[in-house]
């Protein structure tokens, strides 16, 4: 069996889950952020898909393992075992759609009834779109819920590296801090 070079060898390996309504761009983003691609067709998908990517933190390599979960509520119950273990999530709005932002309450309620405190991006999509969100509403819920939100665009590739960097970077900062409290 042939080694792999010690700096090939993952050193850690998170779990993303996808929170949020349907048609917001979850799969897109998903898309535009493992594959470099972007499919203008919508296609709600089917319980759960799931991809993985690996991804270097300063010389920390980690391996994303990143759920994409239906966000249609026939799914509701499917998404809590789809939680078990998640390192991080984003959840995803549609700026052009302000009701795709209401229920955001009961998406991280549930998210955190299974996880417990993870971090949390929220991202606002569609961002090549002209926005209809009430600003103040955004802001009152990103200080409830203590999110920093990302305007993002997977059709014009628009800040979704940057999304997913900032998120493995919050959780690998959180595992380190961990791992040295047990230690």
């Amino acid at each position: 069996m042939e080694r792999l070079p010690l700096s090939d060898v993952v050193a850690y390996l998170f779990k993303l889950v996808f929170l949020g309504e349907g048609g917001v761009g979850k799969t897109s983003l998903v898309g535009r952020y493992v594959y470099d691609s972007f499919e203008g067709d919508y296609l709600a998908t089917i319980g759960a898909a799931m991809h993985t990517k690996p991804v270097k933190v300063d010389d920390t390599l980690c391996k994303l393992v990143i759920w994409d979960i239906a966000g249609q509520d026939d799914f509701a119950q499917l998404r809590k075992a789809y939680y078990q273990n998640a390192s991080g999530a984003f959840f995803v709005f549609d700026t052009n759609r302000p009701d795709t932002i209401e229920r955001v309450d009961e998406w991280i309620d549930a998210l955190y009834a299974v996880t417990g405190d993870i971090p949390l991006v929220c991202l606002e999509n569609k961002v090549d779109l002209k926005s209809k969100i009430d600003r103040k509403i955004l802001k009152k819920l990103q200080k409830k819920h203590g999110f920093t939100t990302i305007k993002t665009s997977a059709k014009e590739d628009t800040n979704v590296e940057e999304a997913f960097k900032e998120m493995t970077k919050e959780i690998l900062q959180r595992s380190r801090s961990k791992k040295r409290a047990i230690d």
